[in-house]
């Protein structure tokens, strides 16, 4: 059953003045906010009845309303205001991360870094991983006689870079046989496919190089390995590692990537798993396009009592913005 326009008001003023306040709001309170002239009688019958349906809950016999998780799912699917952040705030968001964005290796982390200090949420990133996903490029620059730097970009626009150490040399004709095998065997090649013993095998078609090529393809597929398990926290971490909140978090991630959403989702954690730990999270995320290709997810986790009118414009506009990077840097 939908609520009436004039409880749908009420809602709205309760999740919004308890999200600003963090109190059960009481009648007299609201007669204060709505712009009707509605009695506090009145105001508090409409609050009865929506405790009723399942909206509202009362947390001691003698306190105000706050919103139940129904209440928030019903605020945010029919009553949130959709806004955009201010022009200047746009402009200060993109100018900070284009900053922040010197080391390709760091921006997914950065990107979280702002939106948590945007929302003073946790935020998470995910970059896109498993089949669908491709090895874009592997790079690698020699640093001394026995060791080089290798970098692995992905279609989903993750970058890892590692430092690795040879058995031997690594001559100018090690280097040609590593770039050989590269570009014939693992450039497209989907992410699932580089294990250590995958190329290992390919190693031994190195011939004499095969010890200083060898340590090199061990290193392409720590890299393969670290981009195909990261998910990264980040902002906000005590919140996260708090236990119930750890266990929410987890519970809803596998719920995410489960789903793989195509769209902005907002997840309420008692709607995904009925578990005491998950009643109070929230997790909103969004996919950020890299190009025309999917690239990977960047959300927020935290609490029901989220400021969602902020928090959901600036992760948009943070994941649109990061996507545009990617999309330069795949360029």
């Amino acid at each position: 059953m939908n609520p009436s326009q004039r409880k749908q008001r009420i809602l709205a003023a309760v999740v919004e003045l308890y999200n600003a306040t963090g109190e059960p709001v009481g009648s007299k309170r609201l007669m204060e906010l709505l712009p009707d002239e509605i009695s506090s009688a009145t105001i508090r019958n409409e609050m009865a009845q929506l405790a009723e349906l399942g909206y509202l809950e009362q947390p001691h016999t003698s306190a105000g309303r706050i919103p139940s998780p129904m209440g928030y799912r019903y605020y945010i699917d029919n009553l949130l205001p959709h806004r955009e952040l201010p022009a200047g705030e746009r402009a200060r968001l993109e100018a900070e991360l284009r900053e922040r964005a010197r080391e390709p290796e760091r921006l997914l982390e950065n990107a979280g870094k702002l939106l948590a200090e945007l929302t003073a949420c946790t935020a998470l990133c995910v970059p896109a991983a498993g089949s669908e996903v491709r090895v874009k490029r592997i790079e690698i620059a020699p640093l001394g006689r026995a060791m080089a730097m290798l970098a692995l970009l992905t279609t989903g626009g993750a970058v890892k870079s590692k430092v690795v150490r040879t058995h031997t040399e690594i001559t100018p004709e090690a280097l040609e046989v590593f770039v050989r095998l590269v570009r014939e065997t693992l450039i497209g090649a989907p992410l699932d496919f580089f294990t250590q013993a995958g190329l290992q095998s390919l190693a031994a078609r190195a011939g004499p190089q095969f010890l200083a090529v060898a340590p090199l393809l061990a290193g392409v597929a720590e890299l393969a390995e670290d981009l195909r398990t990261g998910e990264m926290l980040v902002g906000q971490p005590k919140l996260a590692q708090q236990p119930p909140w750890e266990q929410g978090a987890e519970a809803l991630l596998r719920h995410l990537q489960a789903q793989a959403p195509r769209g902005l989702k907002v997840l309420l954690g008692a709607e995904v798993a009925q578990a005491p730990a998950l009643r109070d999270v929230t997790l909103v995320v969004t996919p950020y396009a890299i190009g025309e290709s999917r690239g990977g997810l960047l959300g927020i986790l935290g609490p029901l009592r989220m400021d969602y009118a902020r928090a959901i414009p600036g992760l948009r506009f943070i994941a649109a913005i990061l996507g545009n990077m990617l999309s330069q840097m795949d360029e």
